[in-house]
C-alpha cells in the first residue's frame, strides 16, 4: 500500500522508524543503480557505525533490533493498607529488558569503477538524525564530508529530515540554502568532483513536504553521461517493502517533528480516506 503523501512521508522521520527506512531506501537506491549504471560501474551498500549519542554526555540512545521483555511476577499480592513492621524480602514487580548494546549501523551507497581497481567514483549519503545534532556522529559525518570534498570522488547528500541542524554541503552551502524562498523542508545536493575549485559548485534540489521527491543526476566521470535517479521511485519501493502501512506507523498521531502550521489542512486531506 503506498504512502498517503505525494513525496516524503513525515511520519517516517521519527527516531524509532527512521533507521529501518534509511536502510531500505539505501538498498533500493543500490538496486536501481545496478540496473541503470553503465559498465564498468556498479553500486554497493556499505555500513558505518553510529553510536547514537546526542551531545557529549555519556547517555546513549539505542534503537534495538530486538527487545526481550520478561515481567517479574511478585511472590504474593495482598489487598488492603500496607503496614510495614519489617523490611520486605520479596522483590517488587518489574519488567526486565534485554537490548543489544551495539552501535546503530548506518547504510550508504558507493559507486565504484571496476576498470580502475574498484575506485570510489561517487558516494551517496542519507543523513540520519544524530548527524544533525551536536555530538560525535555529526563530527564523524562532517569529517567524512570534508574528506570526500577534498578528493576526486563526487558526493550526493540526501537530507530527508526536517529536524536538527542542517549540514548538507558544509557551512557555506547551509547558509545559502537557508536563504532560499520558500524555505525547503528537505534538501538533496549533488557535488561533482571535477567542478571543485576556488568556488563551491553544488547542484541543489530544495524540496517542500507537499512536493514529489526529485529525479536527480548521478555523476560518474567528467565527460561521461550522468545517470538519472528518481528519488520518488526508490522512496515508493522502500515504503512498499516496509512495515509502515501495516501498523508500524501511527498515522492517527501528529507527525514528529510537527508540520508547518499552514499544512494542517493539507495533512488532513492526505490522510482522509487513507486506511492502513
Amino acid at each position: 500500500m503506498p504512502s498517503p503523501f505525494p513525496g516524503m512521508d513525515p511520519y517516517l522521520e521519527t527516531p524509532d522508524i527512521w533507521p529501518d527506512f534509511l536502510d531500505r531506501l539505501a538498498g533500493e537506491i543500490s538496486i536501481v543503480l545496478n540496473h541503470t549504471l553503465p559498465r564498468p560501474y556498479y553500486a554497493r551498500l556499505e555500513m558505518r557505525p553510529e553510536v547514537g549519542i546526542v551531545g557529549d554526555e555519556p547517555s546513549r540512545r539505542i534503537v534495538p533490533d530486538v527487545a526481550v521483555v520478561k515481567p517479574r511476577v511478585p511472590a504474593s499480592r495482598h489487598a488492603g493498607v500496607a503496614v510495614l513492621d519489617e523490611p520486605r524480602a520479596d522483590v517488587s514487580p518489574s519488567v526486565r529488558m534485554k537490548v543489544p548494546n551495539e552501535p546503530l549501523r548506518h547504510h550508504f551507497v558507493e559507486i565504484r569503477d571496476v576498470s580502475r581497481g574498484h575506485a570510489l567514483v561517487t558516494l551517496i549519503e542519507i543523513v540520519s538524525p544524530t548527524n544533525k545534532r551536536p555530538g560525535p556522529d555529526r563530527r564523524a559525518y562532517e569529517a567524512k564530508q570534508q574528506e570526500i570534498l577534498s578528493s576526486d570522488t563526487s558526493l550526493i547528500e540526501l537530507d530527508l529530515l526536517r529536524g536538527g541542524e542542517p549540514l548538507v554541503g558544509g557551512p557555506a552551502i547551509v547558509e545559502l540554502t537557508s536563504q532560499l524562498e520558500p524555505r525547503p523542508d528537505y534538501v538533496i545536493a549533488v557535488d561533482r568532483a571535477w567542478l571543485r575549485g576556488a568556488e563551491l559548485d553544488f547542484e541543489l534540489f530544495p524540496v517542500r513536504l507537499e512536493d514529489s521527491l526529485p529525479c536527480i543526476p548521478v555523476p560518474l566521470r567528467k565527460g561521461e553521461a550522468e545517470v538519472p535517479l528518481d528519488i520518488q521511485y526508490v522512496f515508493r519501493r522502500a515504503y512498499d517493502g516496509g512495515p509502515y502501512a501495516r501498523g508500524a506507523v501511527d498515522y492517527g498521531a501528529a507527525p514528529d517533528p510537527p508540520l508547518r502550521p499552514d499544512l494542517a489542512a493539507w495533512l488532513a486531506d492526505c490522510l482522509n480516506g487513507w486506511t492502513q
